[in-house]
C-alpha cells in the first residue's frame, strides 16, 4: 500500500507519453475527480451541520461533529473511566507486535469508518470517519462526515492531524478493511499516509480466540460482543446494510435525518471498541477467576500458552475444565494434556488424557477425534512410560483399525509374550520396536 502513490503516477506518466506520441492533444485527465458539490451550498452545508450538531470545515464540504462520554457514564456494564489505557494492561499477550511499543497508551486513538460499501477500490469513499480518544477519564468521539465528495480532501487532512498524534491505532478488522481503503483514498489525494509508522492494534483476533465459542455460528461482530459481553444493547439501531443507501440518500436530498442514526451507529461502534478491548485486557491482567464461562477460561489458556506463560495456561485449563460441557471439558483436558507433556509431566499428562475420554457421554459409538487422540496418547504411555502392557493394549483396541493400530497390537502382543517367557523381573525382557 505504501508504493500505491509511486504506481498512480506512473500510470499518469504513461498515459501522458502515449497522448504525445499520438499527437494528441487533449489534456490527461487525473486519477482524482473532486466534483462540485451540486445541491449542497455553503447554506445547506450550514444548516446539515447545525442539525447533526457539528461544525463546517472551512476548507471543503466536511463536517466535524465532537460528543463526550463522561467518565461516570456506563456503557453497558463497564463504566466509561474504568477503561482508560493503563501502561500494566497486558496487550502484548492479545497481540505480540505491540511488545514494541512502551509507551503505547499515552493516546490510544480507536477508529471506525463508515463506506458507500465493502468490496473496497477506487469507487469506494469512506464518507463518515470516526475517532475517539481518552481524555483524562473522558472518552471524546470526533467524526468527520464528508457531504458531499469535494469535502474527501478536508476530511483526509483533519484525520491526518489525528494520527500524528497518536500512539496506537485500534480498529475492528481495521487491519483488513478499515486502514488499507484509508491508505488508498491518501494515496490518490497524492497524499502521505499517517498510519505508514503508526502502531496498530486489531480488536478483532483477539475477540475471536476469546468469544468464538460462546457466540453463535462462531459469529464476533462488535454488535454481537458488545450484547453478550459487556451487556450494552443498541435501540432503533441502523443495520450496517442500509448505511451507504442513507447517504446516497442525503446526497439527493440534502436531508440530514437521514444521516443522523448512521453517525450514531459509528459513535457506538467506537464506544464499544473501546470498552470491549478494556474489557478483554482486564480478562487477561485477571486471570481465569474473572471470566463468567468456562469458555473464556479456555481461551485464556490458549493466551497464555501462546504467550509463553505455562503456569497461567495450565491454572486456566484446569479451571476450564471444571464444567458440566462434555465438550468444553474433553478440549480444556487436551490442552492441559499437551502443556503438560511438553513440560515432561507424563502421568499427569496421562491422567488429563484420561480425562478428555472419562468426559465422553454415555451410549455414543465410537470416538470423536480428541478422544482418538487420548486414546492413542494412553497407549503410548502406558508401553512405553508405565510399561503396562495390558493397560496399552486396551487403549490401542478402543482406536480405529489401520496398518499402524495393528503395528501397536502385533508389537504389544509380542512383548507381552516375551515378558511371559521371562522369569523374575518381566521388563528384563528387552522392548522390542519402540
Amino acid at each position: 500500500m505504501r508504493d500505491l502513490t509511486a504506481r498512480l503516477r506512473e500510470i499518469v506518466k504513461r498515459e501522458r507519453a502515449a497522448a504525445g506520441a499520438a499527437g494528441d492533444a487533449a489534456p490527461i485527465r487525473e486519477l482524482t475527480f473532486e466534483p462540485d458539490a451540486g445541491s449542497l451550498d455553503g447554506r445547506t452545508l450550514a444548516a446539515a451541520a447545525s442539525y447533526l450538531g457539528g461544525t463546517l470545515c472551512d476548507d471543503g464540504a466536511c463536517l466535524v461533529i465532537d460528543r463526550v462520554w463522561a467518565g461516570d457514564r456506563s456503557h453497558g456494564r463497564r463504566r466509561i473511566e474504568s477503561c482508560v489505557p493503563d501502561e500494566s494492561a497486558p496487550v502484548r499477550l492479545l497481540d505480540p507486535r505491540t511488545a514494541a511499543y512502551a509507551d503505547w497508551p499515552r493516546r490510544v486513538i480507536f477508529f471506525d469508518i463508515e463506506t458507500t460499501g465493502l468490496s473496497g477500490g477506487a469507487g469506494t469513499l469512506a464518507f463518515l470517519v470516526g475517532c475517539a480518544w481518552f481524555e483524562g477519564g473522558s472518552l471524546r468521539v470526533r467524526q468527520f462526515f464528508v457531504a458531499g465528495p469535494s469535502g474527501e480532501p478536508a476530511m483526509l487532512r483533519r484525520l491526518a492531524e489525528v494520527f500524528d498524534d497518536a500512539s496506537l491505532l485500534v480498529t475492528y478488522n481495521g487491519r483488513s478493511f478499515d486502514v488499507p481503503l484509508m491508505e488508498t483514498r491518501w494515496a490518490f489525494h497524492r497524499s502521505p499516509a499517517p498510519t505508514d509508522d503508526l502502531p496498530h492494534f486489531d480488536m478483532l483476533p483477539p475477540a475471536r480466540r476469546l468469544w468464538s465459542r460462546r457466540e453463535q455460528e462462531g459469529s464476533c461482530s462488535l454488535s454481537s460482543l458488545e450484547r453478550s459481553v459487556i451487556g450494552f444493547h443498541r435501540l432503533a439501531d441502523v443495520p450496517g446494510f442500509e448505511i451507504p443507501a442513507r447517504y446516497f440518500h442525503f446526497l439527493r436530498t440534502t436531508d440530514a435525518r437521514s444521516i443522523d442514526g448512521v453517525l450514531e451507529h459509528n459513535r457506538h461502534d467506537l464506544v464499544s471498541l473501546a470498552v470491549v478491548m478494556s474489557h478483554a485486557l482486564w480478562l487477561v491482567q485477571e486471570g481465569p477467576d474473572a471470566c463468567r464461562e468456562p469458555a473464556e477460561r479456555l481461551a485464556l489458556g490458549r493466551i497464555y500458552e501462546a504467550a509463553g506463560e505455562m503456569v497461567r495456561a495450565e491454572q486456566a485449563f484446569d479451571a476450564a475444565a471444571a464444567t458440566g460441557d462434555w465438550d468444553l471439558r474433553q478440549h480444556a483436558l487436551a490442552r492441559l494434556a499437551v502443556l503438560l507433556r511438553r513440560a515432561g509431566r507424563h502421568p499427569d499428562a496421562a491422567a488429563a488424557w484420561q480425562g478428555v475420554l472419562d468426559a465422553a457421554p454415555h451410549r455414543r459409538v465410537g470416538l470423536n477425534p480428541l478422544e482418538r487422540r487420548a486414546a492413542e496418547a494412553l497407549a503410548i504411555h502406558h508401553e512405553h512410560r508405565a510399561r503396562s502392557l495390558p493397560d496399552a493394549k486396551h487403549y490401542a483396541t478402543l482406536l480405529d483399525p489401520s496398518a499402524d493400530v495393528q503395528h501397536r497390537l502385533t508389537r504389544i502382543d509380542r512383548k507381552i509374550a516375551s515378558a511371559g517367557n521371562t522369569k523374575g523381573d518381566p521388563w528384563a525382557a528387552p522392548l522390542l520396536d519402540q
